[in-house]
């Protein structure tokens, strides 16, 4: 088995102590962590036996944040995989002044360097069928099949749904660098042709504090009177459909959210094994990896299987949907009517926002 070595680095060793402040990048925003701004997710590992407990929480905070969900060592294995596969996708990825088991990144290697990895599962099988991981043989199940779609996951979600459940084949795999982040944004309007009861589960990808890049969930976005309008208009939007050139996020500044709407901002520091589950209405970003580190996290989704998928995020294809979030680029999509191509118009968040009044 190879060395995992999480702990001993400065950034991962350094998670907060009991009433230290520190000063954190939401976004584009630096603010004081834990402060009025920028508040401390509760976890709700004590009710984890009790699912009527479970369905009131998710319902009155909009998440449910679970320490240890998974077998810590699998997902540290399925760390390694990760790394390796960055390792070995290209030169200047990974930094060659420190181990790769590190996670460092090469000085610049940015979104546009680190691989895109979002994929089927049955495409993420491959990237481990056809590398060399030595001693931490990942392929076929016991750590990147137990972190993505495991048992523990198919449990606890057919005990919440009280039903058999399925997952969407497609896996948001990523490994965020230095001054990355994801900004606030609801995940229906990118997967909202399916389940109502749709759920997305985060989970880091190893031991990673808040300077690393998290989730924050602005908690009760997904109910609160001030969404009202926010949600009938943006939370009911689907990007493809409106030729959406962009993101897709609402907006990259967090206290624009809540200035606006309501609620609060929450976060922590997460160690291998954590994860944080909430509905596609719950308004979440992510805090900017100020590290050199590579954040690697996945994002699964989860419903009842007697409800109807979404078809863009199942089988083996890739879903349109994979140019917006982190990776679009805007300069490179089309803004005009193009009659030599026949593409239409693509409109943008700020026309629809200035359509919403909002």
């Amino acid at each position: 088995m190879q060395r995992v070595k999480t702990t001993d680095l400065d950034t991962r060793s350094n998670m907060a102590a009991a009433g230290t402040t520190r000063n954190i990048q939401l976004g584009p925003r630096v603010v004081s962590y834990p402060s009025e701004q920028l508040q401390q997710l509760e976890d709700c590992n004590s009710i984890l036996h009790d699912v009527e407990a479970l369905h009131r929480r998710m319902d009155d905070k909009g998440y449910l944040y679970i320490r240890g969900f998974h077998n810590r060592e699998e997902v540290l294995q399925a760390r390694l995989a990760v790394l390796n596969f960055i390792r070995e996708s290209g030169e200047n990825r990974l930094s060659s002044t420190a181990p790769w088991q590190d996670g460092v990144l090469h000085p610049g290697c940015g979104v546009g360097c680190v691989p895109f990895m979002e994929a089927s599962i049955y495409d993420i099988a491959k990237f481990f069928l056809f590398h060399d991981f030595g001693n931490t043989d990942l392929t076929n199940s016991p750590a990147i099949h137990a972190v993505f779609e495991g048992q523990r996951a198919f449990g606890f979600f057919e005990k919440y749904f009280g039903e058999k459940v399925i997952t969407f084949d497609y896996k948001w795999l990523r490994a965020m660098p230095n001054n990355g982040f994801t900004g606030a944004h609801v995940d229906r309007v990118y997967m909202g042709k399916g389940s109502s009861n749709l759920l997305t589960m985060w989970t880091p990808i190893g031991d990673v504090p808040i300077e690393m890049g998290v989730l924050a969930v602005c908690e009760g976005s997904h109910r609160l009177p001030g969404f009202e309008k926010f949600q009938d208009t943006y939370g009911n939007l689907d990007v493809d459909d409106a030729n959406l050139d962009g993101t897709g996020w609402f907006t990259k500044d967090p206290f624009e959210i809540t200035e606006k709407f309501g609620g609060r901002w929450l976060t922590t520091d997460f160690q291998a094994g954590d994860v944080l589950i909430f509905p596609m209405r719950t308004v979440h970003m992510s805090t900017t990896n100020t590290t050199q580190f590579a954040r690697i996290s996945c994002d699964t989704r989860w419903q009842p299987a007697s409800e109807q998928a979404d078809s863009r995020f199942m089988g083996v294809r890739q879903p349109v949907s994979s140019q917006y979030g982190l990776y679009s680029n805007d300069a490179s999509l089309q803004k005009n009517s193009d009659s030599s191509t026949g593409h239409a118009r693509r409109i943008t968040m700020e026309e629809l926002r200035k359509q919403w009044e909002l």
